[in-house]
């Protein structure tokens, strides 16, 4: 939940949604997605239908600020099953 200064490095998670899960009225916004493991609210990009995350499989995207925290992201998503079925590392600069 740190704001990531400008200039600095971004990392990225990409997530893909559980079947049933429609976030189609968010496409290409950030939203915020509430986790429950964590208690608190972290903003998720929802990728847009034409975007190459899109066609390369991501429903989502979270900015993260370190490697530390999408360790810790990864960690959370694995045990937020309703929302998110799978994820993979993307660094984005």
């Amino acid at each position: 939940m740190k704001k990531i200064k400008e200039n600095k490095e971004v990392f990225g998670l990409s997530a893909k949604f559980h079947e049933g899960v429609d976030y189609s009225d968010k496409e290409g916004t950030i939203t915020q997605i509430w986790l429950d493991t964590r208690n608190t609210r972290v903003p998720m990009i929802v990728t847009s239908k034409d975007s190459e995350a899109k066609k390369e499989g991501a429903d989502a995207m979270f900015a993260l600020c370190s490697e530390k925290c999408g360790k810790k992201m990864k960690e959370t998503l694995n045990k937020e099953i309703s929302i998110i079925k799978d994820y993979k590392d993307i660094y984005m600069a």
